[in-house]
């Protein structure tokens, strides 16, 4: 189904803004505003506030992301878990891993922290290593590690948040799956555009934050957990919800009861309050009507634009490659950097500068001529001098 004609319009930002960085934070959407405002006024009076219809909600959520995990769309609930943060899916998940000393876990270079710290840690503390995998040729230096010298988990995102450079996860999960790898994916910078295919990869794990291409707010995280390693990982949280007792509300002294089916366990506790919630709701039925392959297509065309643009003048090699169509990272010879850092300014693109590579973000807030604008504020940066 193709994008309405007054797509941008469902986006609380004023006209002329070229704001790029949705990696960091999403443009905020009038329907996710609306339902935050419903929310708060409602929990004003929490007397009125049924735990029936909170608990459906939770469900709700739990539904509509879990769609995004599978090139089908279908939902899968049981697999998906509702945790604050990558830090917390993460750490969760290096600390039951079971690594033994000398084992290797192998990460993209450069990684977020959220995703590389809780192995550092995890390794540390029992004489495993860490292997960087080179992001500049990301695909081949994977394949050539599995080939060579396979480690005992393989922790990857598929679009860097660095720089936008894509990883070919379909080839290399195919080559891990084939010497008996397991994945651990972070796909906080690509699922909600590119389509997700826990099916075809077959991960241990995989999880993304809300706050950027899923259009929610901050404290709210998918954690897909596969059925085969549900129960060989313990929850990082002991608390109520994640556990389900023959009556309610009883918890005996002697033992706990059993966790809740599927990846529920994994909840985190106060995680699911009513404003994430409502907010989160929001985002995901507004992303699933656009459908992730539109919003990608979409977002394709406008970086092809502006890559089309930058060859025109001459500068194309700026542009780094393999790229994600949402997420283009622009590395101007060193000597333009001062000079694309005040273009940008004086035009007012907002997006995030990494080890002199500036990343650039749209999302459908964002037309072509808004493109055309970011590609003129570049050009300008290589014909100034000073």
């Amino acid at each position: 189904m193709p994008l309405p004609p007054d797509v941008r319009d469902a986006f609380l930002i004023p006209d002329g803004a070229l704001y790029l960085d949705t990696a960091s934070n999403a443009p905020r959407l009038r329907s996710v505003h609306a339902a935050l405002r419903r929310a708060w006024d409602e929990s004003a009076a929490p007397w009125r506030l049924s735990f029936a219809d909170w608990d459906a909600q939770i469900e709700r959520v739990r539904a509509l992301g879990s769609r995004l995990f599978h090139a089908d769309g279908r939902a899968d609930a049981e697999s998906v878990a509702l945790v604050p943060s990558v830090a917390h899916a993460m750490s969760t998940i290096a600390a039951g891993w079971p690594l033994r000393a000398g084992d290797v876990v192998a990460l993209l270079d450069g990684e977020f922290p959220s995703t590389l710290l809780p192995w550092q840690v995890r390794c540390a503390s029992i004489g495993a290593a860490l292997h960087a995998i080179d992001r500049v040729d990301a695909r081949a230096a994977t394949l050539r590690l599995l080939e060579v010298a396979p480690p005992a988990v393989l922790v990857l995102s598929q679009s860097h948040w660095r720089d936008g450079r894509l990883l070919d996860l379909d080839a290399v999960a195919d080559a891990a799956r084939a010497r008996g790898v397991p994945l651990v994916l972070d796909l906080s910078q690509s699922l909600g555009v590119l389509p997700g295919d826990v099916d075809r990869w077959r991960p241990a794990f995989a999880m993304s934050v809300g706050y950027n291409w899923l259009l929610m707010q901050k404290g709210l995280c998918l954690l897909w957990a596969s059925a085969a390693w549900r129960e060989r990982i313990a929850p990082l949280e002991q608390h109520w919800q994640g556990r389900a007792p023959a009556r309610p509300w009883h918890f005996g002294m002697d033992a706990p009861p059993p966790y809740r089916d599927g990846a529920r366990r994994f909840d985190g506790g106060e995680v699911t309050e009513p404003l994430r919630l409502a907010t989160a709701e929001a985002a995901l039925a507004q992303l699933l009507e656009w459908t992730p392959a539109a919003v990608a297509q979409r977002l394709g065309e406008l970086t092809a634009r502006l890559r089309a643009a930058l060859d025109a003048a001459g500068i194309g090699d700026w542009c780094l490659s393999p790229a994600s169509p949402h997420l283009l990272g622009i590395a101007p010879p060193p000597a333009r950097l001062d000079a694309l850092r005040a273009s940008f300014a004086a035009s007012h693109v907002v997006c995030i500068e990494r080890d002199g590579v500036f990343r650039l973000a749209p999302h459908l807030h964002l037309g072509a001529a808004d493109i055309d604008r970011v590609a003129q504020a570049i050009v300008q940066a290589n014909a100034r001098r000073g």
